[in-house]
């Protein structure tokens, strides 16, 4: 039996988009859209039809670049976000203190999410702010990109951390005037605390990433990719996701495991020998939910939030020009292995100097072997010059962006980068013109991941204080749109499959309700008063079912 939504208006269309009235679904697949009566027709008698009142449907939000599963167990720490309240240190550890009321029983304490930027001063907690509220507890909290972290002095005695511990290559350890820690750790300098804290069961992550899709749906959001894999072994995480997904969780899963998890550049698998090994399909994803192998994630620098994003102009606040996690030879290494074996290159690059490398890299490996449709991937690509721009278009290179990054962390890359660089972060504009392919995600948990709040976001470009950041780099909401449709879908290697209402596509869908039926769809505001209704995975609703009744 077909399921037809109707009275409504339906954003169709793969490449331009059409509004019409009418769609119908069945066996997971679109059926029809157009006209009330073409639809009805196409459907046959017996349908299920559910007339939608003037709600606005348009296809299934797919968030290309999250981590489901650290999302998942976020969810059991300590919030320490602004949105949580946290402003301050002294707001900070009362959030822990209030956490370990509740969790008495845990061995560490842990929080998750605080930003530094938005604190009096912009300083980073320290470990003497911990060690008075957890004199004998270990605590480790991480900042909201997760590329620094802070741990008390407990938790840095048994990481073995003190004055005479060198930094680790693509790690920095934060030391006072007396070459003491002071708690803060940077990029690979946090794997030596985080080694310390007991690993969440197969249970336990079976149970975050269920969580966490649970979320996602709330969200609107039908597909996601998880891109960190293997943080907790490889086949260990691969389980528990297929186990995941066994047990109902609907939303389309695409898995990319980390570069340094495949033993790339000295070992590695070829891609489809890696998905058939850990049995996971390389290129569809079945049914409601699936779970399918994606490309080889690395990182090139870190983020600008911690200042440790790799740029070609220090920051202006006297922090530095960021750091390269790999040297240019080994980073090159790396990417030839993986494009030699088939795999996609997914480059956290958000700095210019790193982006630059990252390109590099991925023309380098193409020299050696031209891939055709390699669809290899910049994700982040914050501050990017005209050269970088000019050269992703003429590669093929993928563009992940984060809107959401503006409207969230926004004040934090004025104060990092200055007013007039900061506002040609995320040039999504440029790239659109430059006819570079774009993807949206969120790297959720960094931000919440509400894609209507992302496409708001890439139209308006307004910072939490309000500063419009370079508005000839905003989008139309429609562009934002397809970037968390069809453009996420492309980068997937999965746009035959989904990304829009089409006939014979997969039937994944978001109905959302606006605040005034007629809004106009060019304006930022509409999306962001928006909400999500009912979302449907293969015409089955996953979210917000009472709402078809």
């Amino acid at each position: 039996m077909a399921l037809v939504l109707t009275n409504a208006r339906i954003l169709a269309g793969a490449d331009a988009w059409r509004e019409v009235e009418a769609i119908a679904m069945a066996d997971g697949r679109v059926l029809a859209v157009g006209s009330a009566s073409e639809v009805r027709a196409a459907s046959g008698a017996g349908s299920r039809v559910v007339d939608l009142n003037g709600a606005l449907v348009a296809p299934g939000f797919n968030d290309s670049h999250m981590h489901i599963l650290w999302y998942g167990l976020t969810l059991l720490m300590a919030d320490l976000s602004p949105a949580a309240g946290v402003r301050s240190v002294p707001a900070l550890v009362e959030a822990l203190q209030r956490w370990r009321a509740a969790n008495p029983g845990s061995e560490w304490v842990l929080g998750g999410r605080y930003d530094q930027n938005t604190f009096p001063g912009a300083s980073h907690p320290v470990r003497a702010d911990l060690d008075e509220a957890f004199p004998v507890t270990p605590v480790y909290i991480s900042q909201t990109s997760g590329h620094a972290g802070v741990a008390n002095s407990v938790a840095l005695r048994l990481a073995g951390i003190d004055a005479t511990t060198v930094d680790p290559p693509g790690g920095a350890i934060v030391r006072d005037a007396r070459g003491e820690p002071t708690g803060l750790l940077l990029e690979d300098a946090m794997d030596r605390v985080t080694a310390r804290i007991p690993e969440p069961t197969r249970a336990e992550q079976v149970e975050a990433i269920a969580r966490a899709c649970e979320r996602l749906v709330a969200n609107g959001i039908t597909a996601a990719s998880e891109m960190s894999l293997g943080s907790y072994g490889l086949a260990a995480e691969v389980d528990a996701y297929l186990r995941t997904s066994e047990l109902g969780a609907p939303v389309r899963m695409t898995l990319h495991p980390l570069t340094s998890v495949l033993g790339l550049p000295d070992g590695g698998v070829a891609f489809k020998q890696a998905a058939h090994d850990l049995g996971l399909p390389a290129t569809s994803r079945p049914g409601v939910g699936g779970v399918r192998l994606g490309g080889a994630k690395l990182f090139v620098d870190g983020a600008l939030t911690v200042r440790t994003a790799a740029l070609r102009r220090p920051f202006v606040d006297g922090s530095g020009s960021g750091m390269l996690l790999h040297d240019p030879d080994r980073l090159r290494a790396i990417v030839r292995a993986a494009h030699l074996l088939g795999w996609q290159v997914c480059a956290h690059a958000i700095g210019d100097r790193a982006v630059d490398e990252a390109l590099c890299a991925i023309e380098a490996a193409q020299s050696v072997l031209a891939r055709v449709d390699a669809r290899h991937r910049v994700e982040h690509a914050m501050v990017l010059g005209v050269d970088l721009i000019e050269r992703m278009a003429a590669g093929g290179i993928v563009a992940d962006l984060q809107p959401e990054f503006l409207a969230r962390l926004g004040d934090a890359y004025v104060m990092g980068l200055g007013a007039e660089r900061a506002a040609s972060v995320n040039p999504a504009a440029s790239l659109v013109a430059a006819g570079v392919a774009m993807a949206f995600g969120s790297d959720c948990p960094v931000v919440p991941g509400a894609p209507l709040a992302g496409i708001a976001a890439a139209a308006a470009r307004r910072t939490p204080s309000g500063v419009t950041l370079g508005p000839n780099e905003a989008i139309s909401p429609l562009e934002a749109l397809r970037c968390y449709t069809g453009g996420a879908a492309f980068a997937e290697f999965d746009d035959q499959q989904s990304g829009s209402l089409e006939f014979g596509r997969r039937a994944d869908a978001v109905v959302l309700r606006l605040a005034e039926p007629d809004a106009p769809l060019d304006r930022p505001e509409t999306w962001a008063s928006a909400a999500v209704e009912t979302t449907l995975v293969g015409g089955v609703p996953v979210y917000g079912a009472d709402a078809l009744d």
